[in-house]
Order: C-alpha cells, then sequence, then structure tokens
C-alpha cells in the first residue's frame, strides 16, 4: 500500500488492498487493541474521505483511510549525546549501540541508550515515546530498532515475537572448524542456581533454538554466523558455550583473549519488512574493527 506522512497524520490513498476490508480488519491487521479501536473512535482519529468512522465495520471501499497520530515528548530524560542511527524509515530507526552500554536503565537515567535515543528523536522532531522493539545484552554491540509510530508497535512487536524480522549475529570463539559447518544449538535454558547473573542449559528450562554457520577460521579463533529462532536471555552465550566455542572476552561463559577489545558477539545485522508497502529492508551496523581480524 502507498501511504503519506502529513503533520500529525498518516494517510493511505484508496487502493484494491483495502477496497473489500472494513476499518476494523484494518485494525485488527495491525492488531490495535479493543481499548484502542475505542479511542480511536470515540476521538475521531480513524477517517474515511475526511470524515470520522463512526462504525467500525463500515467497508472502507475506495475512500482513503486516515489515521490521525497522537504527537508527544519523548518520554526519557535526554542525554547529552544522540545515538547514532544506521537507519530511518517513517515506522522505525536503527540504532548502533556500543559494549557496556545498557538500553534501559532508571528513570532517570541520562547514560542508557533510551536516554541517547530519546535526545536523537528531539533533535529530529520526532515526536512519540522511546520505544525499543528488542535488547541486547551490556556487553553486546550492535544494531537495536526503534519503533518511531505508537500505531504500528504493536504490530512490529508481533513480528519480532514471531520471528518475523530476522536478527543476525557474529560471533569470535575459541574453537575448530571447518568454514561452511551449519549446526542447530537446541537446548533449553534456565537460571543458573549458583550464579545470580547467569544462565545454563537445563531440560527443565525454557525451549531455546539458535541456528550456527562456522563462517571463518584464523588460528585458535573461529567467526560463527548465528540467527535466533527464540529470544532467550544469553541464549547465543549459553549455546555456544555449552557446544565448545566460547565467545572471547565474556565475562560469564567464555575465555579472555588480548587478541580483541570487547567480548566477540555483535548483531550485525537486522532485516524488517515496512508495516504499509511490506517492502523487505535487510540493515547493516557499521563495521567493527575486531571482525577484521579473519578477512
Amino acid at each position: 500500500m502507498k501511504y503519506e506522512i502529513l503533520p500529525g497524520a498518516l494517510r493511505i490513498p484508496s487502493c484494491d488492498a483495502l477496497v473489500h476490508k472494513t476499518a476494523e480488519q484494518f485494525l485488527d491487521e495491525y492488531r490495535q487493541s479493543s481499548k484502542n479501536k475505542y479511542i480511536l473512535v470515540r476521538d475521531q482519529k480513524i477517517l474515511l474521505d475526511d470524515e470520522p468512522v463512526k462504525d467500525l465495520n463500515e467497508t472502507i471501499g475506495r475512500r482513503a483511510l486516515t489515521i490521525v497520530l497522537d504527537e508527544e515528548e519523548p518520554d526519557w530524560p535526554c542525554a547529552d549525546e544522540a545515538c547514532s542511527v544506521i537507519y530511518e524509515d517513517a515506522f522505525v530507526y536503527a540504532v548502533h549501540k556500543e559494549a557496556g552500554i545498557i538500553i534501559h536503565g532508571e528513570p532517570d537515567d541520562t547514560q542508557c541508550l533510551n536516554a541517547k535515543a530519546a535526545a536523537w528523536q528531539k533533535e529530529n522532531g520526532i515526536l512519540s515515546p522511546v520505544r525499543p522493539l528488542h535488547r541486547l545484552d551490556k556487553d553486546t554491540c550492535g544494531l537495536i530498532l526503534y519503533s518511531k509510530i505508537p500505531f504500528f508497535q504493536p504490530w512490529l512487536d508481533a513480528q519480532m515475537e514471531e520471528k518475523k524480522i530476522r536478527r543476525h549475529y557474529l560471533a569470535i570463539c575459541y574453537g575448530k572448524g571447518e568454514p561452511g559447518t551449519k549446526f542447530t544449538l537446541n537446548k533449553p535454558l534456565a537460571k543458573d542456581r549458583h550464579r545470580s547473573s547467569a544462565w545454563r542449559t537445563a531440560k527443565e528450562g525454557k525451549s531455546a533454538v539458535t541456528k550456527a554457520e562456522i563462517l571463518a577460521k584464523k588460528g585458535k579463533y573461529v567467526m560463527i554466523g548465528c540467527l535466533l529462532e527464540t529470544g532467550r536471555t544469553h541464549q547465543i552465550r549459553v549455546h555456544l558455550s555449552d557446544a565448545g566455542y566460547p565467545i572471547v572476552n565474556d565475562p560469564l561463559y567464555g575465555l579472555s583473549s588480548r587478541d580483541f577489545k570487547g567480548m566477540g558477539l555483535w548483531a550485525d545485522e537486522i532485516e524488517y519488512r515496512s508495516p504499509l508497502t511490506k517492502k523487505k529492508h535487510r540493515i547493516h551496523d557499521i563495521p567493527m574493527k575486531d571482525y577484521a581480524y579473519f578477512e
């Protein structure tokens, strides 16, 4: 579907994709709750040819659909320095997170990534809450995807939950193996009773599946590409360590190495589809020096 972003509104011109749908079917497709649907009608924020929708069972037909968008200041205190944005479109933006930075801090934390994202939104006139769609461990670097328009966040959250947003990682590990070797790590994970911040593989844990491939090797190290089929805490770190591939400089599950600066886990790529056009976007992070070791 084609669309226009207008001041305070999103407009979808008449199109074949909506001609037989009701307003409610459109809202259901974008995962709007009963409460949100009620508010949109009550506050006259859903329009057909600029006329407020009074009955959500009304067919859209050949009329233009407009959603009035709420505008509000970012709901996080701004950092002194904005985050580094790698990609932006009408619906999301992707941020590079350095190792050592947490995403969510305390409500008044101006050092976390959300505070840096709030500063970037304010600089760029993006009047919406600060909403990351997923997380990374403190010592993991790489891409974090943020939602820009609250109306589409339930749909984006569902895409993330259903693994339709693809997240790829590169891990630098100790170990042996030939490039091209693929394997699936499929062991449940549970909290480690002996280490409060750690996890372990355990039969009684929650299911966890990681797809892995050895991409390169050099000396005592291998570089492994990983795709998550589930999103458990520390999943890649625990799975690779358990499989005999401890990540370099991982303080909980790996082994130290002087050949690399930080923990060798990088969220290097995200792939997502635009909510309206359904066009696929593949987002690559900025180059990371440690990973050039294998070139």
